[in-house]
């Protein structure tokens, strides 16, 4: 298994947590932080490290002094894991979660590229021949990963978008032709939580400056977010509907980050 830097490790654990609903089985993991990881089972103790199995199927690991252990037994003991924990700490039961909140926590393709969503059966778009070509995600989004890369043909409109990442400090950032015209895609290097937030927040910005410049030669950013070792760490098409949201701070960014991934 791909191992992380123990930060983004930690990160994507917990959005897969936010991003699926739980099964009737749930195990609810409480951290000494408050954070809360839906799990499939107990998670089982190794050396100085817990580790955890996804209700996916995918296993990740925290250090075990991370975890409220005498919470976690009390909660699970109260039947806690048939009910979908929720971020203000209440609970509800999982055939009352209602069709939106399904959605926010359908499974993000954020870690791993096997992993299996097969029983989420996910909505899936029917695309043009052209972008089909390149791969589509599990849910059957055009896969950024896999698209032809071409330079982008608007050199102006490609320009200021490159200073406003780097104007932020995002140096790691490549500007290519995005899955149709109008759309420009941008491959970000984020190795760590604050980084991939960072870089949505900047890539949402970078949209709205460059559209309001040029409204009729930009219509949307396609972000491509990667792991240094080159893991995909998630990806979006904004358009600035979608980023002024973020950048005005209606939707918290990590929130926007479950609601938006495309999987």
């Amino acid at each position: 298994m791909k191992v992380f830097p123990k930060p983004l490790r930690l990160t994507l654990a917990l959005l897969l947590a936010l991003a699926v609903a739980a099964p009737a089985s749930a195990y609810v993991i409480f951290l000494r932080d408050g954070s809360k990881i839906i799990a499939a089972k107990k998670f089982e103790v190794q050396g100085d490290q817990a580790i955890i199995t996804m209700p996916n199927g995918t296993r990740t690991s925290i250090d075990v002094v991370e975890i409220d252990r005498e919470a976690t037994e009390k909660a699970n003991q109260q039947g806690y894991g048939d009910a979908v924990v929720i971020d203000d700490g209440t609970t509800r039961q999982v055939k009352e979660v209602d069709e939106d909140e399904n959605r926010r926590r359908r499974l993000s393709d954020l870690a791993h590229r096997e992993t299996n969503l097969d029983r989420l059966e996910p909505k899936r778009r029917e695309e043009p021949a052209a972008v089909r070509s390149a791969g589509t995600t599990t849910a059957g989004f055009p896969n950024l990963t896999a698209l032809v890369r071409q330079p982008y043909s608007d050199m102006e409109v490609a320009s200021q978008v490159q200073r406003a990442f780097r104007g932020q400090g995002i140096d790691s950032v490549e500007l290519y032709q995005g899955t149709q015209s109008g759309h420009l895609l941008a491959e970000v290097t984020a190795a760590s939580e604050a980084s991939v937030f960072r870089s949505l927040e900047v890539a949402a910005e970078a949209l709205i400056a460059a559209h309001d410049r040029y409204p009729q030669r930009i219509q949307a950013l396609e972000l491509l977010l990667t792991t240094p070792d080159q893991e995909p760490a998630g990806q979006f098409v904004l358009d600035s509907d979608l980023a002024r949201e973020l950048v005005s701070g209606t939707t918290e960014v990590s929130r926007f980050f479950v609601q938006h991934v495309q999987f």
